[in-house]
């Protein structure tokens, strides 16, 4: 018998809009604005997709196109087919020290087991990879939960935290579902 969920699978809420400071949160809603004004005018919104960039972390996670989770010895690899990304988390290992982490698009990500809940952070992300356009300080911390809540379905709750930038974690869920093969 496979996993059978606690609860019914439900679709996850609406990401919440982010606890942003103060300019920043102004700065952001104006964005937002200018970016709904153009796609009412059949424009584009300006993209790191646009620059051909990678989405970095935690961004590459909304799993716009197909991407597939491999669990070898000591790491899981995550392959987006988007831009060809590629995260590797390793396990039960430490973090590097935020000064000794160069930046990368999708960081340094590290995970552990807590029961049937693998527990990931990450840190190192290139301030320049920006999820929803909300900017981030080099200090960013993205810790996600990653659970099977049925045989299919993959949930991962992700909260991002940045003292620089925000007022509060910023938390949210994905659900993932299995494609056979």
């Amino acid at each position: 018998s496979g996993i059978q969920p606690t609860t019914p699978v439900t679709a996850p809420k609406p990401i919440p809009e982010p606890p942003l400071r103060q300019p920043y949160l102004d700065q952001w809603k104006a964005l937002q604005a200018e970016n709904q004004e153009r796609t009412r005018k059949g424009l584009p919104p300006p993209s790191t997709g646009m620059a051909c960039m990678p989405d970095g972390m935690p961004g590459m996670m909304q799993a716009t196109f197909p991407m597939e989770i491999l669990e070898t010895a000591g790491q899981v690899t995550v392959i987006e087919e988007a831009f060809n990304q590629v995260r590797r988390i390793y396990l039960n290992e430490a973090l590097p020290a935020l000064d000794d982490a160069e930046p990368r698009f999708n960081g340094h990500s590290v995970g552990k087991w807590e029961g049937n809940t693998l527990v990931v952070t990450t840190i190192g992300v290139k301030e320049m990879a920006r999820f929803r356009n909300v900017p981030h300080s080099a200090k960013m911390r993205v810790t996600e939960r990653w659970r099977l809540v049925t045989d299919e379905m993959l949930e991962n709750q992700v909260t991002v935290e940045d003292s620089e930038y925000l007022t509060a974690p910023w938390t949210w869920s994905w659900m993932y579902h299995r494609w056979p093969g």
